[in-house]
């Protein structure tokens, strides 16, 4: 009886280890309007954490979907590494790439807090999209 009860209480923490893990990853979708019918679809989908004594560091790779109206571009991808300690934040690392059908250039960079991404889609004489990934003393990464 007191196997059973101890493997119950086990099952129980592992399943609600789970769900609060599977609810974390499901941030949803964030949507930037850029004008004349220009948006960015933006998903994350690459997320690490990693404890060094009280300073943290994450890396995130935002997914940015391109469209006009309703005509899919491409995709532009923004990675950014970043440290935290509660006090406050600063970005480490900064890389990107896109996929289209379309010739694309592009570039990153971070500065402070923030990592900044530019990605140019030649469609229609070309739209140049931006997207900064600010990172605050908690951790928490937000997107414009």
């Amino acid at each position: 009886m007191k196997k059973r009860v101890v493997s119950f209480i086990v099952c129980m923490i592992m399943s609600l280890n789970i769900m609060a893990s599977s609810m974390a990853a499901n941030a949803g979708i964030t949507v930037i309007d850029c004008g004349n019918g220009y948006r960015l679809e933006i998903s994350t989908y690459n997320e690490s954490e990693i404890n060094t004594y009280a300073i943290y560091s994450k890396s995130e790779t935002a997914s940015a979907k391109a469209y006009h109206n309703d005509k899919y571009i491409g995709t532009f991808y923004l990675e950014g590494t970043f440290q935290y300690d509660t006090v406050r934040s600063k970005a480490t690392d900064d890389s990107w790439y896109a996929s289209s059908s379309y010739d694309y250039s592009g570039s990153s960079s971070h500065s402070g807090s923030k990592v900044i991404g530019k990605c140019t889609f030649d469609y229609a004489g070309g739209k140049t999209y931006s997207l900064t990934m600010t990172c605050d003393k908690n951790g928490n990464i937000s997107y414009s």
